[in-house]
């Protein structure tokens, strides 16, 4: 099978599978399988979420500097991003006493315990000798810990940078790997080999997260902390992963506010948002069909195309929705029709100088690739930088816009030539009178 023979077969099959994607349920009426990642993720200016001020606090009364400060903003920012929220606020700012907080805004989330427990713990983990004492998952020991009841074996100073680990077994139970350090190596052999069938409790924060038993001495450094089966424990375990990964906060925070925010936009102000984009794109699509005709007929159906495959896309990574992301689809979607542009004002061009219909399309297309390849690179190269050094708000524009701009460049070339091929080939797409060209 020829290339030619093969692309109206392949765009076929991903405007299916993009449809499957997009609407599993109302295209067959039952619940098919996907993965749950694949998913539409609006913004908080669109869906709401949890916002968290947290408060920078002193520890000598002097004033933090900024740079620790920014630390932590950073810290934080990764650990949201690791429980799969693709575009968290995170920002620092400075009340009018003075004060420092940093002001974390989480899409999609309603579970304020968990945001707490991600952006305010130190992830302090602290392996502790009970000395015979029985603790239990949850337990706060930090008195115990002062007046020398149990003590700290050594503490997450010792795990090995980069060796933070999801883990699971064969029989379901997942939990968090890690590998320690010579120091923290031997002392953890030295205690597992004298505690075997004993329980050797794992502390976060001075509050014990599980008291595992020790089936045998653990020599080799590499340590499993098993959690357990289940949403809960999937949970957790992301929780831990991003405490442990990204390490502790090198400022004290004291949570000042967690409220619930409501959609800064909201529905109707999406629908506005959404319905202009449509009035928008329903005048450039007829001034392609008042113009080109049959090119603008197959150039509008190109672009339904493109429009069901960026949304596909949009769900499989998932890329979260905002308005900047909105604005950032609408601009490749006119793009994409500017490419379209250059190519049939190109076919026509060849049209005027004497060639037939077919040579024309394809001596139009070529011509016009080279102007098409170098706009676009520069349009991605623009979004590369934004995506490199801007905010999370600027890089979910920038990642929409790249994603937008590489979809159209496929929908306007190889659809819109596939489409005016299989048309050449039939009588009445023969006409010239259907190209609307002036001789």
């Amino acid at each position: 099978m020829t290339r030619r023979r093969f692309a109206p077969w392949a765009i076929l099959t991903i405007a299916i599978l993009a449809l499957y994607i997009n609407f599993p349920r109302q295209l067959t009426g039952i619940d098919l399988p996907l993965p749950d990642r694949v998913r539409t993720v609006l913004g908080l200016d669109l869906q709401g979420g949890i916002q968290v001020t947290l408060e920078v606090v002193s520890d000598n009364g002097e004033p933090v500097a900024q740079e620790r400060v920014e630390l932590a903003r950073n810290i934080i920012e990764q650990r949201v991003a690791g429980i799969g929220v693709t575009e968290p606020t995170v920002r620092t700012e400075t009340g009018a006493g003075g004060q420092q907080r940093i002001v974390v805004e989480i899409p999609g989330i309603s579970d304020e315990s968990q945001v707490l427990d991600l952006v305010g713990s130190t992830g302090q983990l602290q392996f502790i000798d009970p000395k015979g004492i029985n603790l239990t998952a949850d337990q706060d020991i930090s008195a115990l810990i002062a007046d020398g009841t149990v003590s700290v074996l050594f503490d997450g100073g010792e795990i090995v940078p980069g060796s933070v680990a999801p883990d699971s077994s064969q029989s379901g139970q997942i939990g968090v790997s890690f590998s320690l350090k010579d120091n923290g190596q031997q002392i953890w052999c030295d205690f597992t080999t004298t505690h075997v069938n004993q329980p050797g409790p794992i502390a976060l924060d001075a509050k014990v997260i599980t008291t595992p038993n020790i089936q045998t001495a653990i020599c080799s450094g590499r340590t499993i902390i098993t959690i357990g089966s289940g949403t809960s424990a999937a949970l957790e375990q992301e929780t831990l992963y991003n405490q442990l990964r990204f390490g502790a906060l090198p400022v004290s925070l004291k949570p000042q506010e967690v409220t619930a925010v409501a959609p800064t936009l909201g529905a109707d102000f999406l629908g506005q948002a959404l319905l202009a984009g449509a009035l928008g794109l329903g005048l450039v699509l007829f001034f392609m069909l008042a113009y080109y005709r049959l090119p603008g007929v197959l150039a509008a159906t190109a672009l339904v195309f493109y429009a069901l495959v960026v949304y596909a896309i949009f769900r499989i990574i998932p890329v979260t929705l905002t308005l900047a992301g909105v604005a950032a689809f609408i601009l490749s979607i006119g793009m994409a029709v500017d490419a379209n542009i250059l190519i049939f004002e190109r076919m026509k061009e060849e049209i005027r100088a004497g060639k037939s219909l077919g040579p024309a399309i394809e001596a139009g297309f070529n011509r016009a690739w080279s102007s098409i390849l170098d706009s676009n690179v520069s349009s991605l190269l623009v979004a590369g930088w934004l995506f490199w050094q801007g905010t999370a708000v600027v890089r979910g524009f920038a990642l929409v816009l790249a994603i937008g701009v590489l979809v159209s460049m496929f929908s306007a070339v190889t659809v819109t030539r596939t489409l005016l091929r299989m048309v050449v080939h039939t009588d009445w797409g023969r006409r010239m009178s259907l190209y609307h060209v002036e001789r």
